[in-house]
């Protein structure tokens, strides 16, 4: 194996573990709150019997719950473009600074190009590593420990 094919890998998983950390410490008690202000909210109207009340309450708290679940969805959505942030840094770290080279003893069309030993070299083969370690390490970063019901 490349000794760039090791920084590949490292640079994936550094980054999501990362972002991980970054959702961890800083979005997790954030959405977490949210997500127990709402419970509160469903719990209360859950506890009304009138359904004339529960109308009337929900359209109290409605607003309430808007902003909530806005909230709710601003954080997912940062911590998502704070992923793609760094992906494409990654990505163009990778593309400019580390060269691999993968040989396969098949050819694929637009691909390979036939080498001077008989097989086939993968253009472009930082890429496509690069794909696969993130194919592998993005479920730690996008990992939750939310609770659920």
């Amino acid at each position: 194996m490349e000794l760039g094919t090791i920084y590949i890998f490292l640079i994936s998983f550094l980054s999501n573990f990362i972002i991980y950390l970054i959702y961890k410490y800083y979005f997790y008690g954030k959405i977490s709150n949210k997500i127990s202000l709402v419970e509160k909210y469903e719990e209360r109207l859950k506890s009304i019997a009138s359904s004339k009340r529960r109308e009337k309450t929900y359209k109290k708290i409605s607003k309430e719950l808007g902003v909530l679940y806005l909230i709710f969805r601003y954080y997912m959505f940062l911590r998502s473009m704070i992923l793609v942030g760094v992906y494409i840094v990654d990505l163009v770290i990778i593309l400019n600074y580390l060269n691999t080279n993968i040989y396969l003893p098949f050819y694929i069309p637009y691909l390979t190009v036939k080498s001077n030993n008989g097989e086939y070299l993968m253009l472009n083969g930082s890429l496509f590593e690069f794909i696969a370690s993130y194919i592998l390490f993005t479920p730690l970063s996008l990992r939750s420990n939310l609770k659920t019901r």
